[in-house]
């Protein structure tokens, strides 16, 4: 199904780079940043893309849970896609340990629905500062989490700000909040000069911890923190944008 759609082709580029050559089948944790609008790093370059799934060995891409039970059409296209290395699945505890436990490799947008509704035109940032319950998962069974960044996700649509905390708001309720468009023609089409270029950077490995208190949770999310800033700023030339900034929300 991944040739005839042909996805990546209708972007200026779309590609993987970064630290991939590090990446061994099995017991990843990857942390996707940005998910944009509409996850088109994620969706392109790792959920279409077989390649990736030959390096990761069988993964577990994971969604919220409402588009993957409750959506007809996104439960039918995971289900339709699902293989012997690859399917989908909630973003919920028990999906994540049951994938962990089987030494599977997962897949991640921590920050979901806030960085849809956060997402400025050209501006790099994501929602991660309060997004702590994948590193405890990571913690306890003892799973390194690589940092993934998508430069050009950013460049997908034309979006409207302001009133961010009212747009927050609803996002506790999984209401979806971005407001963008892309080509003038068909809007819902994101913008194919856009260049989607997913860096891995270097995985951190964390120690496993059967309860991880509040502490240590804490403290490797700052070191993950700290881990997606360095691939950023170690990449971010590479990619074109030699002066960006990345904003952590």
């Amino acid at each position: 199904i991944t040739q005839p759609l042909r996805g990546r082709d209708y972007y200026a580029a779309a590609e993987l780079r970064g630290a991939i050559d590090k990446v061994r089948p099995g017991r990843n944790f990857f942390a996707c940043h940005p998910h944009g609008c509409l996850s088109a790093g994620w969706t392109w370059n790792l959920f279409w893309n077989a390649d990736f799934h030959q390096r990761s060995g069988r993964i577990c891409f994971l969604i919220d849970p409402g588009l993957r039970w409750k959506n007809p059409f996104f439960r039918l296209v995971c289900d339709l896609y699902a293989g012997h290395l690859r399917y989908s699945a909630g973003a919920e505890k028990k999906e994540i340990i049951e994938a962990m436990k089987r030494g599977e490799s997962l897949a991640l947008i921590p920050g979901g629905f806030e960085d849809a509704t956060i997402m400025a035109t050209g501006v790099e940032r994501t929602a991660l500062r309060k997004r702590q319950g994948f590193v405890k998962y990571c913690l306890q069974e003892g799973y390194p989490i690589t940092p993934v960044y998508t430069f050009g996700e950013a460049d997908t649509y034309w979006t409207l700000t302001g009133f961010t905390s009212a747009r927050l708001w609803f996002n506790k309720y999984k209401i979806p909040m971005a407001i963008f468009w892309g080509v003038w023609w068909f809007p819902v089409m994101p913008l194919p000069k856009a260049r989607l270029l997913t860096y891995f950077g270097d995985p951190l490995v964390l120690p496993k911890i059967d309860s991880p208190s509040a502490a240590d949770v804490e403290y490797w999310h700052t070191q993950y923190m700290e881990a997606l800033q360095n691939t950023f700023d170690k990449y971010k030339a590479e990619a074109g944008k030699p002066d960006a900034q990345l904003e952590l929300w």
